[in-house]
């Protein structure tokens, strides 16, 4: 299949690059300073809008009702304890298995004809067994609060908007312009300066340009 490749494969340094579409292209100097221009602050708006979301994400929690912790009442020293005749420790501090001891235990059947019943005991434990295990391997999700049309929109606007502005500028570092390679590299550099304390994580990771 003969196909005409026009995308580069070596870095270049002309003033003349076509981004996306051929009427984006900059055939002089002035037009080429432009668009860098707005690649730089591109790149500055897409660290804005990782550190808006989670800026958002932040009041949000704060603003979700945490759960009251149960307190263990104080134990009263006017109080009078009760405890066992013949153990120096009180009774609310007994070990469970002093307490077992008391009990008789059940006698343990040696007889191999078991009952259906007994069988069917023993495929109830290996199945409860099986579900705790795949509760192990599957944890339960949990969301950071209950769904909310403005909350959830807005965080998907928001993420959208960041993909949509990350692959634009790496479509446009795939031209192998130099300067716009450069560019972009320091619109990061700058936008991650500015608002790094106001986010968290880094916009540039695992492969995408958007990620945060």
């Amino acid at each position: 299949m003969d196909m005409d490749m026009n995308m580069p494969s070596v870095f270049s340094a002309s003033t003349e690059i076509t981004i996306l579409f051929t009427g984006w292209t900059t055939s002089t100097t002035t037009e080429y300073i432009l668009t860098l221009t707005f690649l730089f602050l591109l790149a500055i708006f897409n660290r804005f809008l990782g550190a808006l979301k989670f800026q958002l994400e932040k009041s949000w929690s704060q603003q979700t009702p945490s759960p009251q912790t149960l307190l263990l009442a104080p134990v009263n020293p006017r109080q009078n304890i009760q405890k066992a005749k013949l153990s120096p420790l009180p009774n609310y501090m007994r070990i469970h298995g002093d307490e077992n001891e008391d009990e008789d235990t059940l006698p343990v059947s040696n007889n191999d004809n078991e009952t259906p019943n007994s069988s069917i005991g023993y495929l109830k434990g290996d199945s409860a067994r099986n579900k705790t295990s795949l509760k192990r391997l599957l944890p339960s999700w949990k969301a950071s609060g209950t769904w909310s049309f403005g909350k959830d929109g807005t965080r998907a606007l928001l993420e959208c908007a960041r993909a949509l502005v990350g692959y634009f500028l790496m479509l446009s570092v795939m031209t192998f312009n130099i300067g716009v390679f450069i560019t972009v590299l320091f619109g990061v550099l700058v936008g991650e300066l500015l608002l790094g304390r106001f986010s968290q994580g880094t916009a540039w990771q695992e492969g995408t340009c958007h990620s945060g």
